[in-house]
């Protein structure tokens, strides 16, 4: 199950948003050593994390065991105020446009099928929403991981090393084919998302 949490949930899904804070500092902080974004010991946070930051995250009764996160690009993001030097020309901003970062899978799970999964509900999101595109930063290495996975990638720029590793900016294509053959590539027969819970009363009303 993967579940969407935004600013009008956040509330409801506290308790899992801390869980995936925790275990992004496991990720980030523990394994990839990025002690700058560490928060009282226990959680990985910087200044994308905010109202406008919609969290996505895959969760096997209730743990969770991977996440990424979206932001607006019309705002000031990570690509344009961090790794503008990643990308050839203006970096892409447009309202139908988000950002993705902080993706990561659980130790014990990667080789397996939640990374598809986070994949598949990349795109289940983004048509969900009417966006054209996401754009990343990645290790390069990951390019053809991606575009094997049935992505339309478009790189924004050459890739160049940053502290030890090779990154480069791309654009992601959100479209039903890319969603169809990343679900075809994984086996994956149904929709990912978690079905977003209606109103109380809302069936009721629909059906009076």
């Amino acid at each position: 199950m993967i579940r969407v949490i935004d600013q009008a949930n956040q509330l409801r899904y506290r308790e899992i948003l801390e869980r995936q804070f925790r275990f992004r500092h496991e990720i980030f902080v523990k394994e990839r050593g990025w002690t700058d974004f560490e928060k009282d010991g226990r959680y990985e946070v910087d200044q994308y994390d905010n109202e406008k930051t919609v969290y996505v995250v895959a969760l096997d009764d209730e743990r969770v065991i991977g996440c990424f996160r979206l932001y607006p690009t019309q705002a000031p993001h990570m690509l344009s105020e961090v790794f503008s030097y990643l990308v050839d020309g203006a970096v892409p901003q447009r309202s139908d446009m988000l950002e993705m970062t902080r993706m990561s899978v659980s130790r014990d799970r990667r080789g397996g099928s939640t990374y598809y999964e986070l994949l598949a509900g990349l795109q289940e999101y983004g048509l969900q929403q009417g966006l054209c595109a996401v754009t990343a930063v990645i290790r390069s290495f990951r390019m053809p991981v991606v575009q094997d996975a049935g992505f339309r990638v478009h790189p924004l720029g050459l890739p160049r090393e940053v502290n030890g590793e090779t990154l480069m900016a791309v654009m992601f294509e959100i479209g039903e084919d890319s969603l169809e053959r990343v679900r075809r590539t994984a086996g994956i027969g149904v929709p990912v998302l978690e079905p977003i819970p209606q109103p109380a009363g809302a069936l009721q009303r629909k059906l009076a």
